[in-house]
């Protein structure tokens, strides 16, 4: 622990005051960057995840956060995507190279291959740090709001899908059109979905039609905001309204329930999954590029990885 209030420190969980501290510290990188952070860190996860699971470090200055990386892993614990945050008053001191060096540290002693750094589109900054790390792009996504304008009309259909909320037992065929969905390995998405319905934040339903089931959507929830994810639906099943009445009841339920705002994120590139938003009522709101560091198996000298 700091006894000065100077320094790192790396940290397998955060308490409430410190999420609070990542707050305000996003708060202040926002109002001077001029951009949302909000649904690029995540926040739900920083005091539900399993200790252990993935580490973050912060930057005091004189008591003050002054940086954070957060890192967050999902579906497969060897990647693990990290979003770096320096306040503006502390800017061009070599302080987002040495938080960087410290994930590279302890993502390399977790057995973690590739980090994905999260980099706002918006950010001249973030994409010339991510250049100097000598990452090479792996994909890009849009962040879409819920306009509930924009909400389609309430539709009867001739073959319904019914949605409840998935246990344990269902994990096997969650595991299953998930990993069909998205040409992934069957066995890490039953790790994924065990680790990730431990997360109170979330909840996870599975969807059938006749009984059979057709398709998996969670939903997790902090402060008020709602991201939905982990959306799949069985490749064969696809093209058939399913998709489409899955989103419809979950966000209809989520705005029932109180949510104010619900948003979901989409690849750039998946035209299809970016037409079904839209028509139910989902409006791009930003694009997040993510530039992937493969690590070595070897462990070597973090400041070897990238100039700094």
């Amino acid at each position: 622990m700091l006894t000065d209030g100077n320094g790192m420190m790396v940290l397998d969980k955060l308490s409430t005051q410190q999420v609070g501290q990542v707050r305000a510290l996003a708060g202040s990188c926002e109002a001077g960057d001029g951009y949302s952070l909000e649904a690029r860190l995540d926040f739900g996860t920083l005091e539900t995840r399993p200790e252990g699971s993935v580490s973050d470090v912060l930057w005091y200055e004189n008591g003050q956060l002054a940086g954070f990386a957060g890192l967050n892993s999902y579906s497969d614990p060897s990647e693990v995507e990290i979003s770096i945050l320096v306040h503006p008053d502390f800017r061009r001191r070599g302080m987002g190279h040495a938080l960087a060096r410290a994930v590279v540290s302890a993502c390399q002693k977790r057995g973690v291959r590739q980090l994905l750094l999260v980099v706002p589109q918006e950010s001249r900054e973030g994409a010339a740090f991510a250049r100097a790390m000598g990452t090479r792009h792996s994909h890009s996504e849009y962040t879409m709001d819920l306009d509930a304008t924009r909400i389609p009309l309430f539709e009867t259909m001739p073959d319904p899908v019914e949605l409840r909320p998935a246990g344990a037992e269902d994990v096997p065929v969650m595991a299953a059109i998930v990993a069909s969905a998205f040409a992934g390995p069957v066995e890490e998405e039953e790790q994924a979905l065990v680790r990730l319905m431990k997360d109170l934040t979330r909840t996870t339903y599975l969807a059938a039609r006749d009984g059979r089931p057709v398709g998996v959507i969670q939903s997790a929830v902090s402060d008020g905001r709602a991201f939905i994810v982990h959306f799949a639906v069985r490749p064969e099943m696809q093209g058939q309204g399913i998709g489409q009445q899955m989103l419809m009841a979950i966000v209809r339920g989520l705005l029932n329930s109180g949510s104010k705002w619900i948003t979901i994120e989409v690849e750039t590139d998946n035209r299809n999954a970016l037409s079904l938003y839209q028509r139910c009522g989902f409006t791009t709101v930003n694009a997040t590029d993510y530039e992937l560091l493969e690590l070595p198996r070897i462990p070597t000298a973090p400041e070897l990885l990238f100039g700094c």
